[in-house]
């Protein structure tokens, strides 16, 4: 009894932590998988520097951020990829209930493609978690997916090879799109890959855009366009 107890407040405690404004938008600007100052992320959420550092300690203690010290600066990023899961998914369940609010804070630019988290979000993300697996090119074996043999140009493309280990994923809810994409290991590989073989730039704020060279493998592979 005295456990579940435990688990019912340590779940109301969290969740109260998120029900405030300043912290949900400071753990928002995170999602784009970067660290940043307190300073940047009081200014993200239009709040002062002491209010932020105030709830920046609760949410540390909550142990949703992690905080790392460079020189004199201080960092902060989300704890792990649960932490950016469990945001993207009330995300989706917030726009169920408020889908006016939620269309208008993510402009097309981001709506398209995204990082979430060193994976591909978006509608970009969506569209290539769908198409591969109508390809047969992703599977699932059990609760986890994995690039089948089928994808073998894909991969070699994007050089895989220089990993020695087939990463698998997991797919992760996108609050902008209701689908899923995909995250886990094997999404981060395809994030990186993509970037690092300059198929998508990464702009200033969480946005990707598709480069010419990006374009052109895509549509041979049958992996682009993907519309609204």
């Amino acid at each position: 009894m005295t456990m579940v107890v435990s688990r019912q407040r340590t779940f109301a405690d969290t969740t109260s932590l998120l029900s405030d404004a300043s912290r949900a938008t400071m753990l928002l600007a995170l999602l784009d998988g970067r660290a940043y100052t307190a300073s940047e992320l009081a200014q993200s959420a239009d709040i002062s520097p002491q209010a932020a550092s105030f709830h920046l300690k609760r949410l540390l203690s909550a142990n949703l951020l992690e905080c790392v010290n460079r020189g004199r600066y201080r960092y902060f990023r989300l704890a792990g990829p649960h932490v950016a899961q469990l945001l993207e998914c009330l995300l989706a369940v917030d726009r169920i209930a408020h889908p006016r609010r939620i269309e208008t804070s993510c402009p097309d630019s981001l709506r398209n493609a995204r990082a979430c988290y060193s994976h591909i979000a978006g509608r970009a993300g969506v569209h290539l978690y769908r198409t591969l697996l109508r390809k047969e090119w992703l599977a699932f074996k059990g609760p986890q997916l994995t690039l089948t043999a089928a994808a073998r140009e894909l991969t070699e493309a994007l050089d895989f090879s220089r990993y020695r280990t087939s990463p698998v994923g997991k797919p992760c809810l996108d609050w902008s799109e209701r689908e899923f994409h995909i995250a886990g290991e094997l999404g981060i590989l395809l994030f990186n890959s993509m970037l690092d073989s300059r198929w998508f730039l990464r702009g200033k704020d969480r946005s990707l855009t598709l480069t010419e060279k990006g374009r052109h493998h895509l549509a041979r592979f049958g992996l682009h366009p993907w519309t609204a």
